[in-house]
């Protein structure tokens, strides 16, 4: 399905127990719905799902910004949810998604019942912006967006233990269109989102990849933003938790979830 959201429009689907708590799924860059198809059946028997394809991505077309910030996407979501009549939703984020997440829970914390992030990415990586630096005054003046890619991915998704999310993160950030892509990737590369937070209460678990060598140290800064946070760690597990360790994903997601509701008169109940 699409609807229009500013200036865009914005592919999404919905699935799962329409009587339950609503669940909004943001995928991470390059991504699409496709993303979460290891998590969509276990996800969808507890919870009413909305799988969001963000602006130029997937069946969303982009936008006309001239580039996206942490801000503009947490709204994207915001408007998409007042059209949808949702009130209120879980937030589960990976990657990319975690960014627009963060910005989500600061801006908007009466619209989240608890948020779940996934390999977050949240401080300025100097080694990252670096490299991103010099491969813009010179690097992509000589290569192509895919020759880049494929070095990219390698830094951040190195060895073997992320062989089968290089190769989805490849292939997707390969359909989309190449200015869609940097602008996005600026949004990764060059935001400290961390200094935009403030002390959150919204119900927090982060879960981190043991071997994510990019980004695990986010996950743990992170904890430090919200006051009623968990940290859950995957062994043997890189940046994409989601491929990688489903069962435990899974397991680690709907276990924190269930411990929250949203009771009759709208209020939030944590189960014992």
């Amino acid at each position: 399905m699409k609807t229009a959201i500013m200036d865009f429009e914005m592919n999404y689907e919905i699935s799962g127990n329409e009587k339950a708590d609503w669940l909004i799924l943001l995928h991470g860059l390059g991504g699409t719905t496709r993303c979460w198809k290891h998590q969509l059946p276990d996800f969808t028997a507890n919870y009413r799902v909305l799988n969001v394809e963000m602006a130029g991505h997937g069946g969303s077309t982009p936008s006309n910004v001239e580039r996206y910030s942490g801000e503009i996407a947490a709204n994207h979501i915001r408007l998409l949810m007042d059209k949808l009549g949702i009130e209120k939703a879980h937030i589960l984020g990976l990657s990319l998604g975690t960014i627009v997440q963060q910005y989500f829970c600061e801006l908007f914390p009466e619209r989240v019942i608890s948020t779940v992030y996934a390999s977050p990415v949240t401080k300025f990586s100097r080694t990252a912006a670096i490299f991103n630096g010099v491969s813009d005054k010179v690097f992509l003046k000589f290569f192509s967006k895919n020759t880049y890619m494929k070095l990219m991915a390698h830094l951040m998704l190195p060895g073997k233990i992320h062989e089968k999310s290089r190769k989805f993160f490849l292939q997707e950030t390969i359909k989309m269109k190449e200015n869609e892509f940097f602008k996005w990737w600026k949004l990764v590369m060059e935001g400290n989102h961390y200094d935009f937070l403030t002390k959150s209460k919204v119900p927090a678990l982060i879960i981190a990849g043991e071997k994510d060598f990019s980004f695990y140290e986010d996950a743990v800064l992170l904890k430090e933003k919200y006051e009623n946070c968990e940290l859950a760690v995957i062994k043997d597990a890189g940046h994409i938790t989601i491929f990688q360790k489903p069962t435990e994903f899974n397991h680690l997601v709907l276990e924190f979830l269930k411990k929250y509701e949203i009771n009759k008169t709208g209020k939030l109940v944590k189960i014992a």
